[in-house]
């Protein structure tokens, strides 16, 4: 499931990434940098790490090249503004192909949670997750959701946890995790997920095609 992350440094928007890939296993995640308002990335990132003294492992002057260790002031926030959290995020690439962040140290929970897909992925029949095509009764509940037209500000003023109801999904408005949870029941099975007001969008315009619910605890 596509969910798109922003990354600042020193608190100001350079770019955003969509994690494609990861190793659950060793709570790390991975993808390519969409650099926003930065013309040479690779002169930008050498110049911040030298003026805040992170050790570069690599760094290739000919071919604009650069490998970092985990950058401080490097900072990824989830869709619903939550800064993610683990060891911290490096970034590595050429300036003629693309650039990487790698982000270390995700908690089993979040790599459960935010990142479903890939630990679904990796362990396939041997997790508490099931995936699930995103069917019409659920895609109802997101076009019920997107014609409010409430900001999620709005929606955590009015949050509701059983507000859309149908035969196999009951949920709402957490204003706690500023997201949208719900549970899904399958052969007397119950399982939770939520997801952000941005993806209820994507599933109602069809950019989203599975869920990843986990059993309920």
């Amino acid at each position: 499931m596509k969910k798109t992350y922003s990354i600042q440094l020193n608190e100001v928007k350079i770019g955003t990434t969509d994690f494609e890939f990861a190793d659950p296993p060793m709570g790390i995640i991975h993808g390519k940098v969409n650099f926003e308002n930065v013309e040479f990335p690779y002169e930008f990132i050498k110049n911040h790490c030298e003026k805040f003294k992170v050790t570069i492992n690599q760094d290739d002057k000919e071919y604009k090249f650069i490998d970092t260790q985990v950058i401080p002031e490097l900072k990824v926030y989830l869709e619903n503004g939550t800064e993610l959290t683990g060891w911290g995020g490096a970034i590595s690439g050429m300036e003629k192909d693309d650039f990487e962040i790698q982000f270390g140290g995700i908690d089993y929970t979040i790599m459960q949670t935010e990142f479903a897909h890939h630990y679904y992925d990796y362990y396939k029949q041997e997790c508490d997750l099931i995936k699930i095509e995103v069917n019409k009764e659920f895609k109802q509940i997101c076009e019920k959701i997107i014609r409010k037209n409430f900001n999620i500000n709005q929606w955590s003023e009015i949050e509701s946890p059983d507000e859309f109801q149908t035969e196999k999904y009951c949920g709402g408005f957490d204003a706690t995790e500023m997201e949208f949870c719900f549970s899904y029941y399958r052969e007397k099975e119950e399982y939770w997920f939520q997801l952000s007001l941005t993806n209820i969008e994507r599933i109602k315009n069809m950019e989203i095609e599975f869920l990843y619910p986990r059993k309920a605890e």
